[in-house]
């Protein structure tokens, strides 16, 4: 049975366009979130594991050394299995830190540019057999089902075509981080189609080869030695050496790193996926022995590496030769595609760009995706040249081994990173080269020798290939050992460490910048990325923290930069990313890190609480009970470090001063908005530790508080300033104050009205006996007037004793009709006989019929004090009009001067006592208290409008409402 190559084709770039299909509708949002998001799509992605080295070698090894095969499953399973310890810790640290390969992770946990060029290097090295075996996979399958072409030929076809889907699905956006989807979905439905394809073929034969449960029962026991060989023993050595093979490549192969933690967000997909792998790697296992006895059965297993081809082929049916064919496609271009993108990656970030300029031009991102298409290119050229000098002489199952071999070289440095603080730069980078050393010229050059095929049996074999790959990882790990033990870490590994440590905090590590200003920010960056991508990267981070270009505060400029480096190192890798940001920086600030981050790791000890346990757990229910204290307290409370910066501010300082901690945490006191800039500053530069009842105008308001501050360190700003608001203490005691002042008033009217008294009623006798004396017209007068004076006296004295004694007032006993017009006359004849009052026209327009209800002597003086207060307020030659409007029921009167008008904020307390505008000695700050009292008992009201005048800008107007008279309705 033959198929047309033209046939073949088509199937396979079908395919391969049916997977990028899926990518691509999914980057559009036409599937819908819960099959993206879903963990079994997930689960799936991570399918991308099982390579045809799983998909047809497992065959071969069964046949050979019988469950030996499952070490790969078992292996992958493993690490899964440990995802809560080792997956979940990294996917942490490479989300946290945007680390999108192997290489970056390294590279930011030693800090060190070298360690990511060797880890990018060696797993080129790596992953070259791994290509080669797909390639080979591919051209032998194609091969095998039609024998018109050689498998060069299709190699080089297969090769071309995926390079260019290669670059369509990692190099159409300059940075990996720009979609997660697509691709996550795509391998997921690559790793379906090799479930399927293995699972529908083994179901197949299982029933209609092997006759179903009992007939396969039947064949076992007429062929026994089918089963020998999966009773045969295992080599302990070998098995052990195979489990942590297949351990190691899951968690560092380039494919596995980046869909578990380039493409993946979410730690929970890890811990579904710690369950749903293995359960995936069990499904494709338990479909090995089923179409292994079939082959056997029909006699198509002497080429066990592509048994599924001939099995189908066997059976003369197209539709599973077809099946096989696109299972060993799904297997090979998932691992290719994914592989390709991630080398291409750490190959541009930690090889290429340190040896190149990074183009500082607007051209930027567009020239760093053409690096990444030329690399995908390079890399599949590399593997073509492999697998056509090397990968030819050998079979998948070697090749496949060599690869898992090489990829145990990293092991040490992921336990390092997660589990060993201690581990440094040098120890890393020699151990590596040490085991990496020993695999290339045991194993490597050895297959790249002119060696016949026979060579895998005389050195692998004999020799054996496992001790290898035990003496190179113990020589890895040995020197790793002694190296970081002997040597010294630097500051900046000793931060990446505690950072990268499983049970640590996340923080940003390395320098901070001395700098305040974003557009600083953006000169720094355009040394090397040209203005306009600076400009572009700032304010996309500025958009995505929600924070204004601008002057930034400690915190926000952490936050920002953090997230800058997180951005870069996907485009560039983690150490150019941290050169780029760490051109200003200085010694001195690494001195400064505890207090810029202090703030970020108390808010991250919030969300730490319940992974914390016996000590740990105590010393922070104690920190968090002190913090609710101090936060809780009834009185302001801030705290100052060494260099005088704010590191706590209170509930209560945030209500009184309307300052927000986080606006003001890790700022100077001076650079406080006013008043409390000046006045925290200047009180803690002061000798005196105590500041009591200070008086201090808020929002034109009266306020008064107390400062109390203590030292917490000698030689040092370190401080505590406790602010107490006592306003409300304050007006209480003015008001007692007032109160005690109205008192002594009243006890002295009542003094004034008992001394006077006396005299002025012998005043009044005597002036009524005149009329008993004389008769001259002009003395009887004089003497009538005289009995008046006295009343007005009379009554002044006890309008003072009821002002000091409010409420008190007889004003129900005294009511009668006042003519308002002869009032006013009346106070504007008394207002004139001053000299200040005959310099001003007092116009009254008040008509002779109006009349209101009260007591004209306490009308009189409101009159009196309202039009001398205008007088007061009036420039010289100026007027003053008095109307009034009658209504149904009151009367309104207005009293308007030409005078420059009050202020605003003196006009809400024009009526308080002793409340006055005037220069000292020139009021008392009685007057409009007294005329807000007479209004009130006369059930009137009193306001004033200042500007009278709108357009001029000038002139006070008091308006007052009185009840109209009874009689006068």
């Amino acid at each position: 049975m033959s198929f047309d190559l033209s046939e073949l084709l088509i199937i396979g770039i079908t395919y391969l366009t049916f997977l990028f299909g899926t990518a691509y509708i999914t980057e559009r949002g036409w599937i819908p979130a819960r099959i993206i998001y879903h963990p079994i799509t997930y689960i799936l992605s991570l399918g991308v594991f099982t390579s045809v080295w799983t998909f047809y070698g497992t065959f071969a090894m069964a046949k050979e050394s019988g469950f030996s095969f499952l070490a790969s499953y078992l292996g992958a399973s493993a690490a899964f299995f440990l995802a809560p310890v080792i997956l979940v810790p990294i996917l942490r640290i490479t989300r946290t830190y945007q680390l999108s390969s192997l290489a970056d992770l390294f590279a930011f946990r030693f800090r060190s540019a070298t360690a990511g060029t060797l880890t990018a290097v060696f797993t080129l090295l790596a992953t070259l057999p791994l290509i080669s075996i797909q390639i080979q996979a591919v051209a032998d399958s194609l091969h095998i089902i039609n024998q018109d072409f050689t498998s060069n030929q299709i190699a080089i076809g297969f090769c071309t075509v995926i390079a260019l889907f290669s670059i369509l699905f990692g190099a159409r956006h300059a940075s990996l981080r720009y979609s997660r989807t697509g691709l996550i979905v795509a391998m997921a439905t690559g790793s379906l189609i090799k479930l399927i394809a293995l699972g529908g073929f083994a179901i197949y034969v299982f029933f209609n080869v092997l006759d179903g449960p009992a007939g396969l029962e039947q064949w076992l026991k007429a062929n026994p030695t089918q089963l020998d060989v999966f009773n045969t023993p295992l080599d302990s050595d070998m098995w052990r050496t195979m489990l942590l093979g297949f351990f190691s490549a899951v968690i560092v192969m380039p494919h596995t790193f980046h869909m578990m933690f380039t493409e993946n967000t979410s730690s929970n997909s890890l811990h579904k996926a710690s369950w749903g792998v293995p359960l995936y790697l069990l499904l494709l296992a338990l479909a090995v022995p089923p179409i292994l006895w079939a082959g056997i059965k029909i006699g198509v297993a002497d080429q066990p590496a592509f048994l599924i081809l001939h099995l189908g082929m066997g059976l003369h049916s197209d539709f599973l030769t077809i099946l096989a064919f696109i299972g060993g496609l799904a297997a090979a271009s998932g691992i290719i595609i994914v592989a390709t993108i991630s080398i291409s990656s750490m190959l541009q970030n930690h090889l290429i760009l340190p040896l190149l300029p990074v183009p500082s031009t607007q051209q930027l991102y567009t020239r760093l995706l053409w690096l990444r298409r030329l690399l995908i290119i390079v890399i599949m050229l590399c593997s073509y040249l492999f697998y056509t000098r090397i990968g030819l002489n050998h079979n998948l199952h070697w090749l496949g081994t060599l690869a898992f071999i090489a990829f145990m070289q990293f092991l040490p440095g992921i336990l390092a990173t997660l589990f060993w603080p201690g581990a440094n730069r040098k120890g890393f980078c020699l151990g590596l080269v040490v085991g990496m050393g020993i695999w290339i010229f045991t194993m490597l050059l050895g297959l790249m020798s002119e060696v016949e095929s026979t060579f895998e049996v005389t050195f692998l074999a004999e020799q054996g290939w496992h001790q290898i790959a035990i003496y190179s990882l113990a020589a890895n790990i040995t020197v790793f050992l002694l190296t970081s033990l002997i040597t010294r870490s630097s500051a900046e590994e000793i931060t990446s460490a505690s950072a990268c440590l499983h049970n640590s905090l996340q923080r940003p590590v390395g320098p901070q910048l001395n700098i305040r200003h974003s557009d600083e920010l953006v000169e720094l960056l355009c040394k090397r990325l040209g203005r306009l991508t600076a400009q572009r990267e700032i304010d996309n981070a500025l958009n995505e923290l929600n924070l204004n270009s601008g002057e930034l505060n400690a915190i926000d400029l952490m936050r920002l930069r953090t997230l800058i480096e997180s951005r870069l190192s996907a485009l560039f890798g983690p150490v150019e990313a941290s050169a780029l940001l760490n051109q200003q920086s200085h010694d001195s600030t690494l001195g400064q890190y505890r207090t810029r981050d202090i703030h970020l790791l108390e808010g991250q000890l919030e969300n730490y609480q319940t992974q914390l346990s016996g000590l740990a757990a105590e010393l922070d229910n104690l920190r968090r009970h002190h913090r609710m204290t101090l936060q809780r307290l009834p009185i302001g409370a801030c705290s100052l470090d060494e260099k005088g910066q704010i590191i706590f501010w209170n509930s209560e300082m945030e209500l009184f001063t309307g300052l927000a901690a986080s606006s003001v945490l890790t700022k100077n006191l001076k650079s406080l908005a006013p008043p409390w800039g000046d006045l925290l500053a200047d009180f803690s530069h002061q000798d005196q530790n105590h500041l009591l009842s200070h008086h201090l105008l808020i929002d034109e308001e009266n306020c008064w508080l107390s400062l109390h501050k203590a030292s917490l360190a000698d030689d040092s700003d370190a401080m505590v300033i406790l602010l107490e608001n006592e306003t409300e203490n304050q007006i209480l005691v003015n008001r007692l104050s007032h109160n005690e002042r109205l008192a002594s008033i009243g006890r002295f009217a009542a003094g004034v009205a008992h001394e006077i008294g006396n005299p002025v009623t012998g005043i009044a006798c005597l002036a009524q006996n005149l009329k008993y004396e004389t008769d001259d017209e002009i003395i009887l007068e004089s003497g009538e007037q005289i009995v008046e004076q006295t009343h007005r006296i009379t009554r002044i004295v006890q309008s003072l004793i009821r002002f000091a004694h409010t409420g008190q007032s007889d004003i129900q006993e005294m009511q009668e009709a006042v003519d308002l017009k002869h009032i006013i006359d009346e106070a504007i004849h008394l207002v004139s006989m001053d000299s200040r009052g005959k310099q001003i026209q007092l116009i009254n327009h008040t008509d002779v019929t109006t009349s209101v209800s009260g007591d004209p002597q306490r009308l009189l003086q409101v009159f009196v004090n309202l039009i001398n207060n205008a007088c007061d307020a009036s420039p010289v030659n100026s007027s003053i009009w008095i109307d009034a409007e009658v209504g149904s029921n009151s009367v309104k009167i207005t009293v308007t001067d030409e005078g420059s008008g009050i202020l605003p904020e003196h006009q809400s307390r024009l009526f308080e006592p002793f409340f006055t505008t005037k220069d000292p000695g020139k009021g008392t700050g009685l007057g409009l208290p007294l005329v807000y009292n007479i209004i009130e008992e006369h059930y009137g009201s009193i306001s004033v409008v200042s500007p009278a005048n709108k357009n001029q800008n000038k002139g006070t107007q008091v308006v007052i409402t009185l009840p109209r008279s009874p009689q006068a309705n």
